[in-house]
Order: C-alpha cells, then structure tokens, then sequence
C-alpha cells in the first residue's frame, strides 16, 4: 500500500491562484456577454454560469471549510483552516440557500458528474444557482475573490514571497483592475 503524496503548501497556493484567475475571466467574460434571449436552446449566459459554478464552489469549500474525518471522500481535499491554519470570515452571499441549491452536492450531482438522476430527472436536481440572475453571480465572486486575495496577500507577506512573483498572481491582479469596471463587482470588492 503507498501513501499519497501530500503536495506542500506552495504548490496548493499555486493551485489556488490559478483557480481565482480562472474565476475572475469568467466574471469578466458574464459581465461583457451579451446574451440574447431565445437565440439557442442552451443560452451563452447559461454556460457560464455553469463554469462560474464549479469554479467558484471549489474555491469557496478550500476558503471555508473544515474537513474532517467524518467527511469521507473529502479527508484528503486541502482548506486554508486545516492547511494553513487560517479561519477567513465568511461574506454575506446573497442566494446561497442553506437548503442546498448550492451545496458541493448539488454542484456534482448537477455539473461535473452524469449521475442517473441528472440523465433522467434534470430539472428535479436543485440547480447550483444564485438566485438573481447575472448581478449576483458577479456580486458573490466578487466578495469571494476579495477574500481570497486577502488570504493570499497575507501569505505573500510572510513565508510564501516567491508567490509575488507567479504570472497568475500578477495576471489576477491585472483582472480585478479590469472588473472594478463592473458596478456590480466594485460593489462586492471589499
């Protein structure tokens, strides 16, 4: 039997980076979109909402979640609180339904795994989708990505300085120049 190799913790920061520029192209790219209704069965907006989606959840379980062993499959997935044994404050996001119209769950059994109930029952599968439309995918990314690069920037400032010098760092941060353009965003940037 072998062990998994853990990754160390530069490398899942690294990770982390890449995945919060992935989050604020696709942001940028729902906010310049224009998405004309009726134009397809599947509209643009649609597509990227399902990316914002996956993209955002994987970040938001490693900002704010505790694993444990009771968790199971999720014992070896890395946190900022177990990793980097950093709490970070949760933002207020609007629409995310305790209920679970957002859990990690829904997002498998909805978007990256074709489970029978997804092939035979869609529309009875809770969508992972923040009620509102656009302007609160935007906004909740937005206060998300603000306290993932706070947690970044606290770590650049201590032990990890050769993250400074990452593209996807410096390529995030060009990104969120780019967004501030977006009311929505700016609102939600604190």
């Amino acid at each position: 039997m072998t062990a998994i190799k853990k990754a160390n913790n530069s490398e899942i920061l690294k990770q982390v980076i890449y995945e919060m520029l992935n989050l604020a192209y696709l942001i940028e790219i729902l906010g310049k979109n224009r998405c004309y209704k009726g134009q397809s069965r599947v509209e643009s907006n649609d597509v990227i909402h399902t990316a914002v989606a996956v993209k955002f959840r994987l970040l938001y379980d490693f900002l704010y979640s505790r694993k444990s062993k009771a968790d199971g499959e999720l014992e070896e997935a890395y946190s900022a609180h177990d990793d980097f044994k950093t709490t970070i404050g949760k933002p207020a996001f609007m629409g995310l339904d305790p209920a679970g119209m957002f859990t990690s769950e829904s997002v498998n059994k909805y978007l990256v795994c074709f489970t029978e109930e997804r092939i035979t029952k869609p529309k009875e599968l809770p969508q992972p989708k923040f009620k509102g439309g656009n302007e609160n995918y935007i906004m909740n990314s937005s206060l998300l990505l603000a306290s993932a690069e706070k947690f970044i920037d606290s770590l650049v400032k201590g032990s990890y300085t050769n993250l400074n010098q990452e593209n996807c760092l410096k390529d995030f941060k060009e990104s969120i120049v780019r967004l501030m353009e977006l009311p929505q965003f700016k609102l939600g940037y604190i």
